[in-house]
């Protein structure tokens, strides 16, 4: 089995080389995928992600949930001092809602309005690779893993990504979570 480390780089390279056409038909096909399961399931309360270059777009998604007078839209809010991610409530994607951190990643401008994790009915998750039934590799700092074991067993966790992102088997700990499905933006 392939160590995590090389995993990360493995799948992080091929998504960094994607071209921006493929990148945009990937967050399309997101779009679409994201908004089934979020209907399907009558979410009112859902988690996103802003993605880095690295990740499936979601912000075609994102902007179609906050259309939705009905739907209350958060994202991670990493607080790197204490270790943790909350989910801030998202106003919008444009320039004055959106903060970028050190780190290069986008989250709510302050102030932030952090929504209760288990008021949420479904959680979009990032991955650099995950298995069909829903084991994943993150980034490697742990940050979702704390948060999604936090959750609720009510809050359904789908986990977004690209086919090359997929793997037969992954390296797993006893913390890692689990999500209950996989939602794969660009396989036909």
């Amino acid at each position: 089995m392939t160590e995590k480390p090389a995993i990360r780089d493995e799948v992080r390279r091929a998504m960094l080389d994607r071209d921006p056409e493929a990148r945009a038909r990937d967050a399309t096909a997101a779009r679409i995928r994201c908004l089934d399961v979020i209907r399907s399931r009558r979410a009112r309360r859902v988690m996103a992600y802003l993605a880095d270059p690295g990740e499936v777009d979601l912000d075609p998604a994102i902007a179609s949930l906050l259309e939705d007078d009905r739907i209350e839209v958060a994202v991670p809010v990493v607080s790197t001092l204490v270790g943790r991610m909350t989910c801030g409530r998202l106003r919008g994607l444009d320039p004055a809602s959106l903060t970028t951190d050190r780190y290069g990643l986008r989250s709510p401008t302050p102030p932030i309005v952090e929504l209760d994790p288990g008021s949420l009915d479904l959680v979009l998750v990032p991955g650099v690779a995950f298995t069909r039934d829903g084991r994943r590799l993150g980034r490697g700092g742990g940050y979702y893993d704390r948060f999604l074991a936090t959750l609720p067993p009510t809050v359904h966790l789908a986990g977004v990504c690209h086919p090359s992102q997929l793997r037969d088997d992954l390296p797993g700990e006893e913390h890692d979570v689990r999500v209950h499905e996989v939602l794969i933006a660009g396989e036909p």
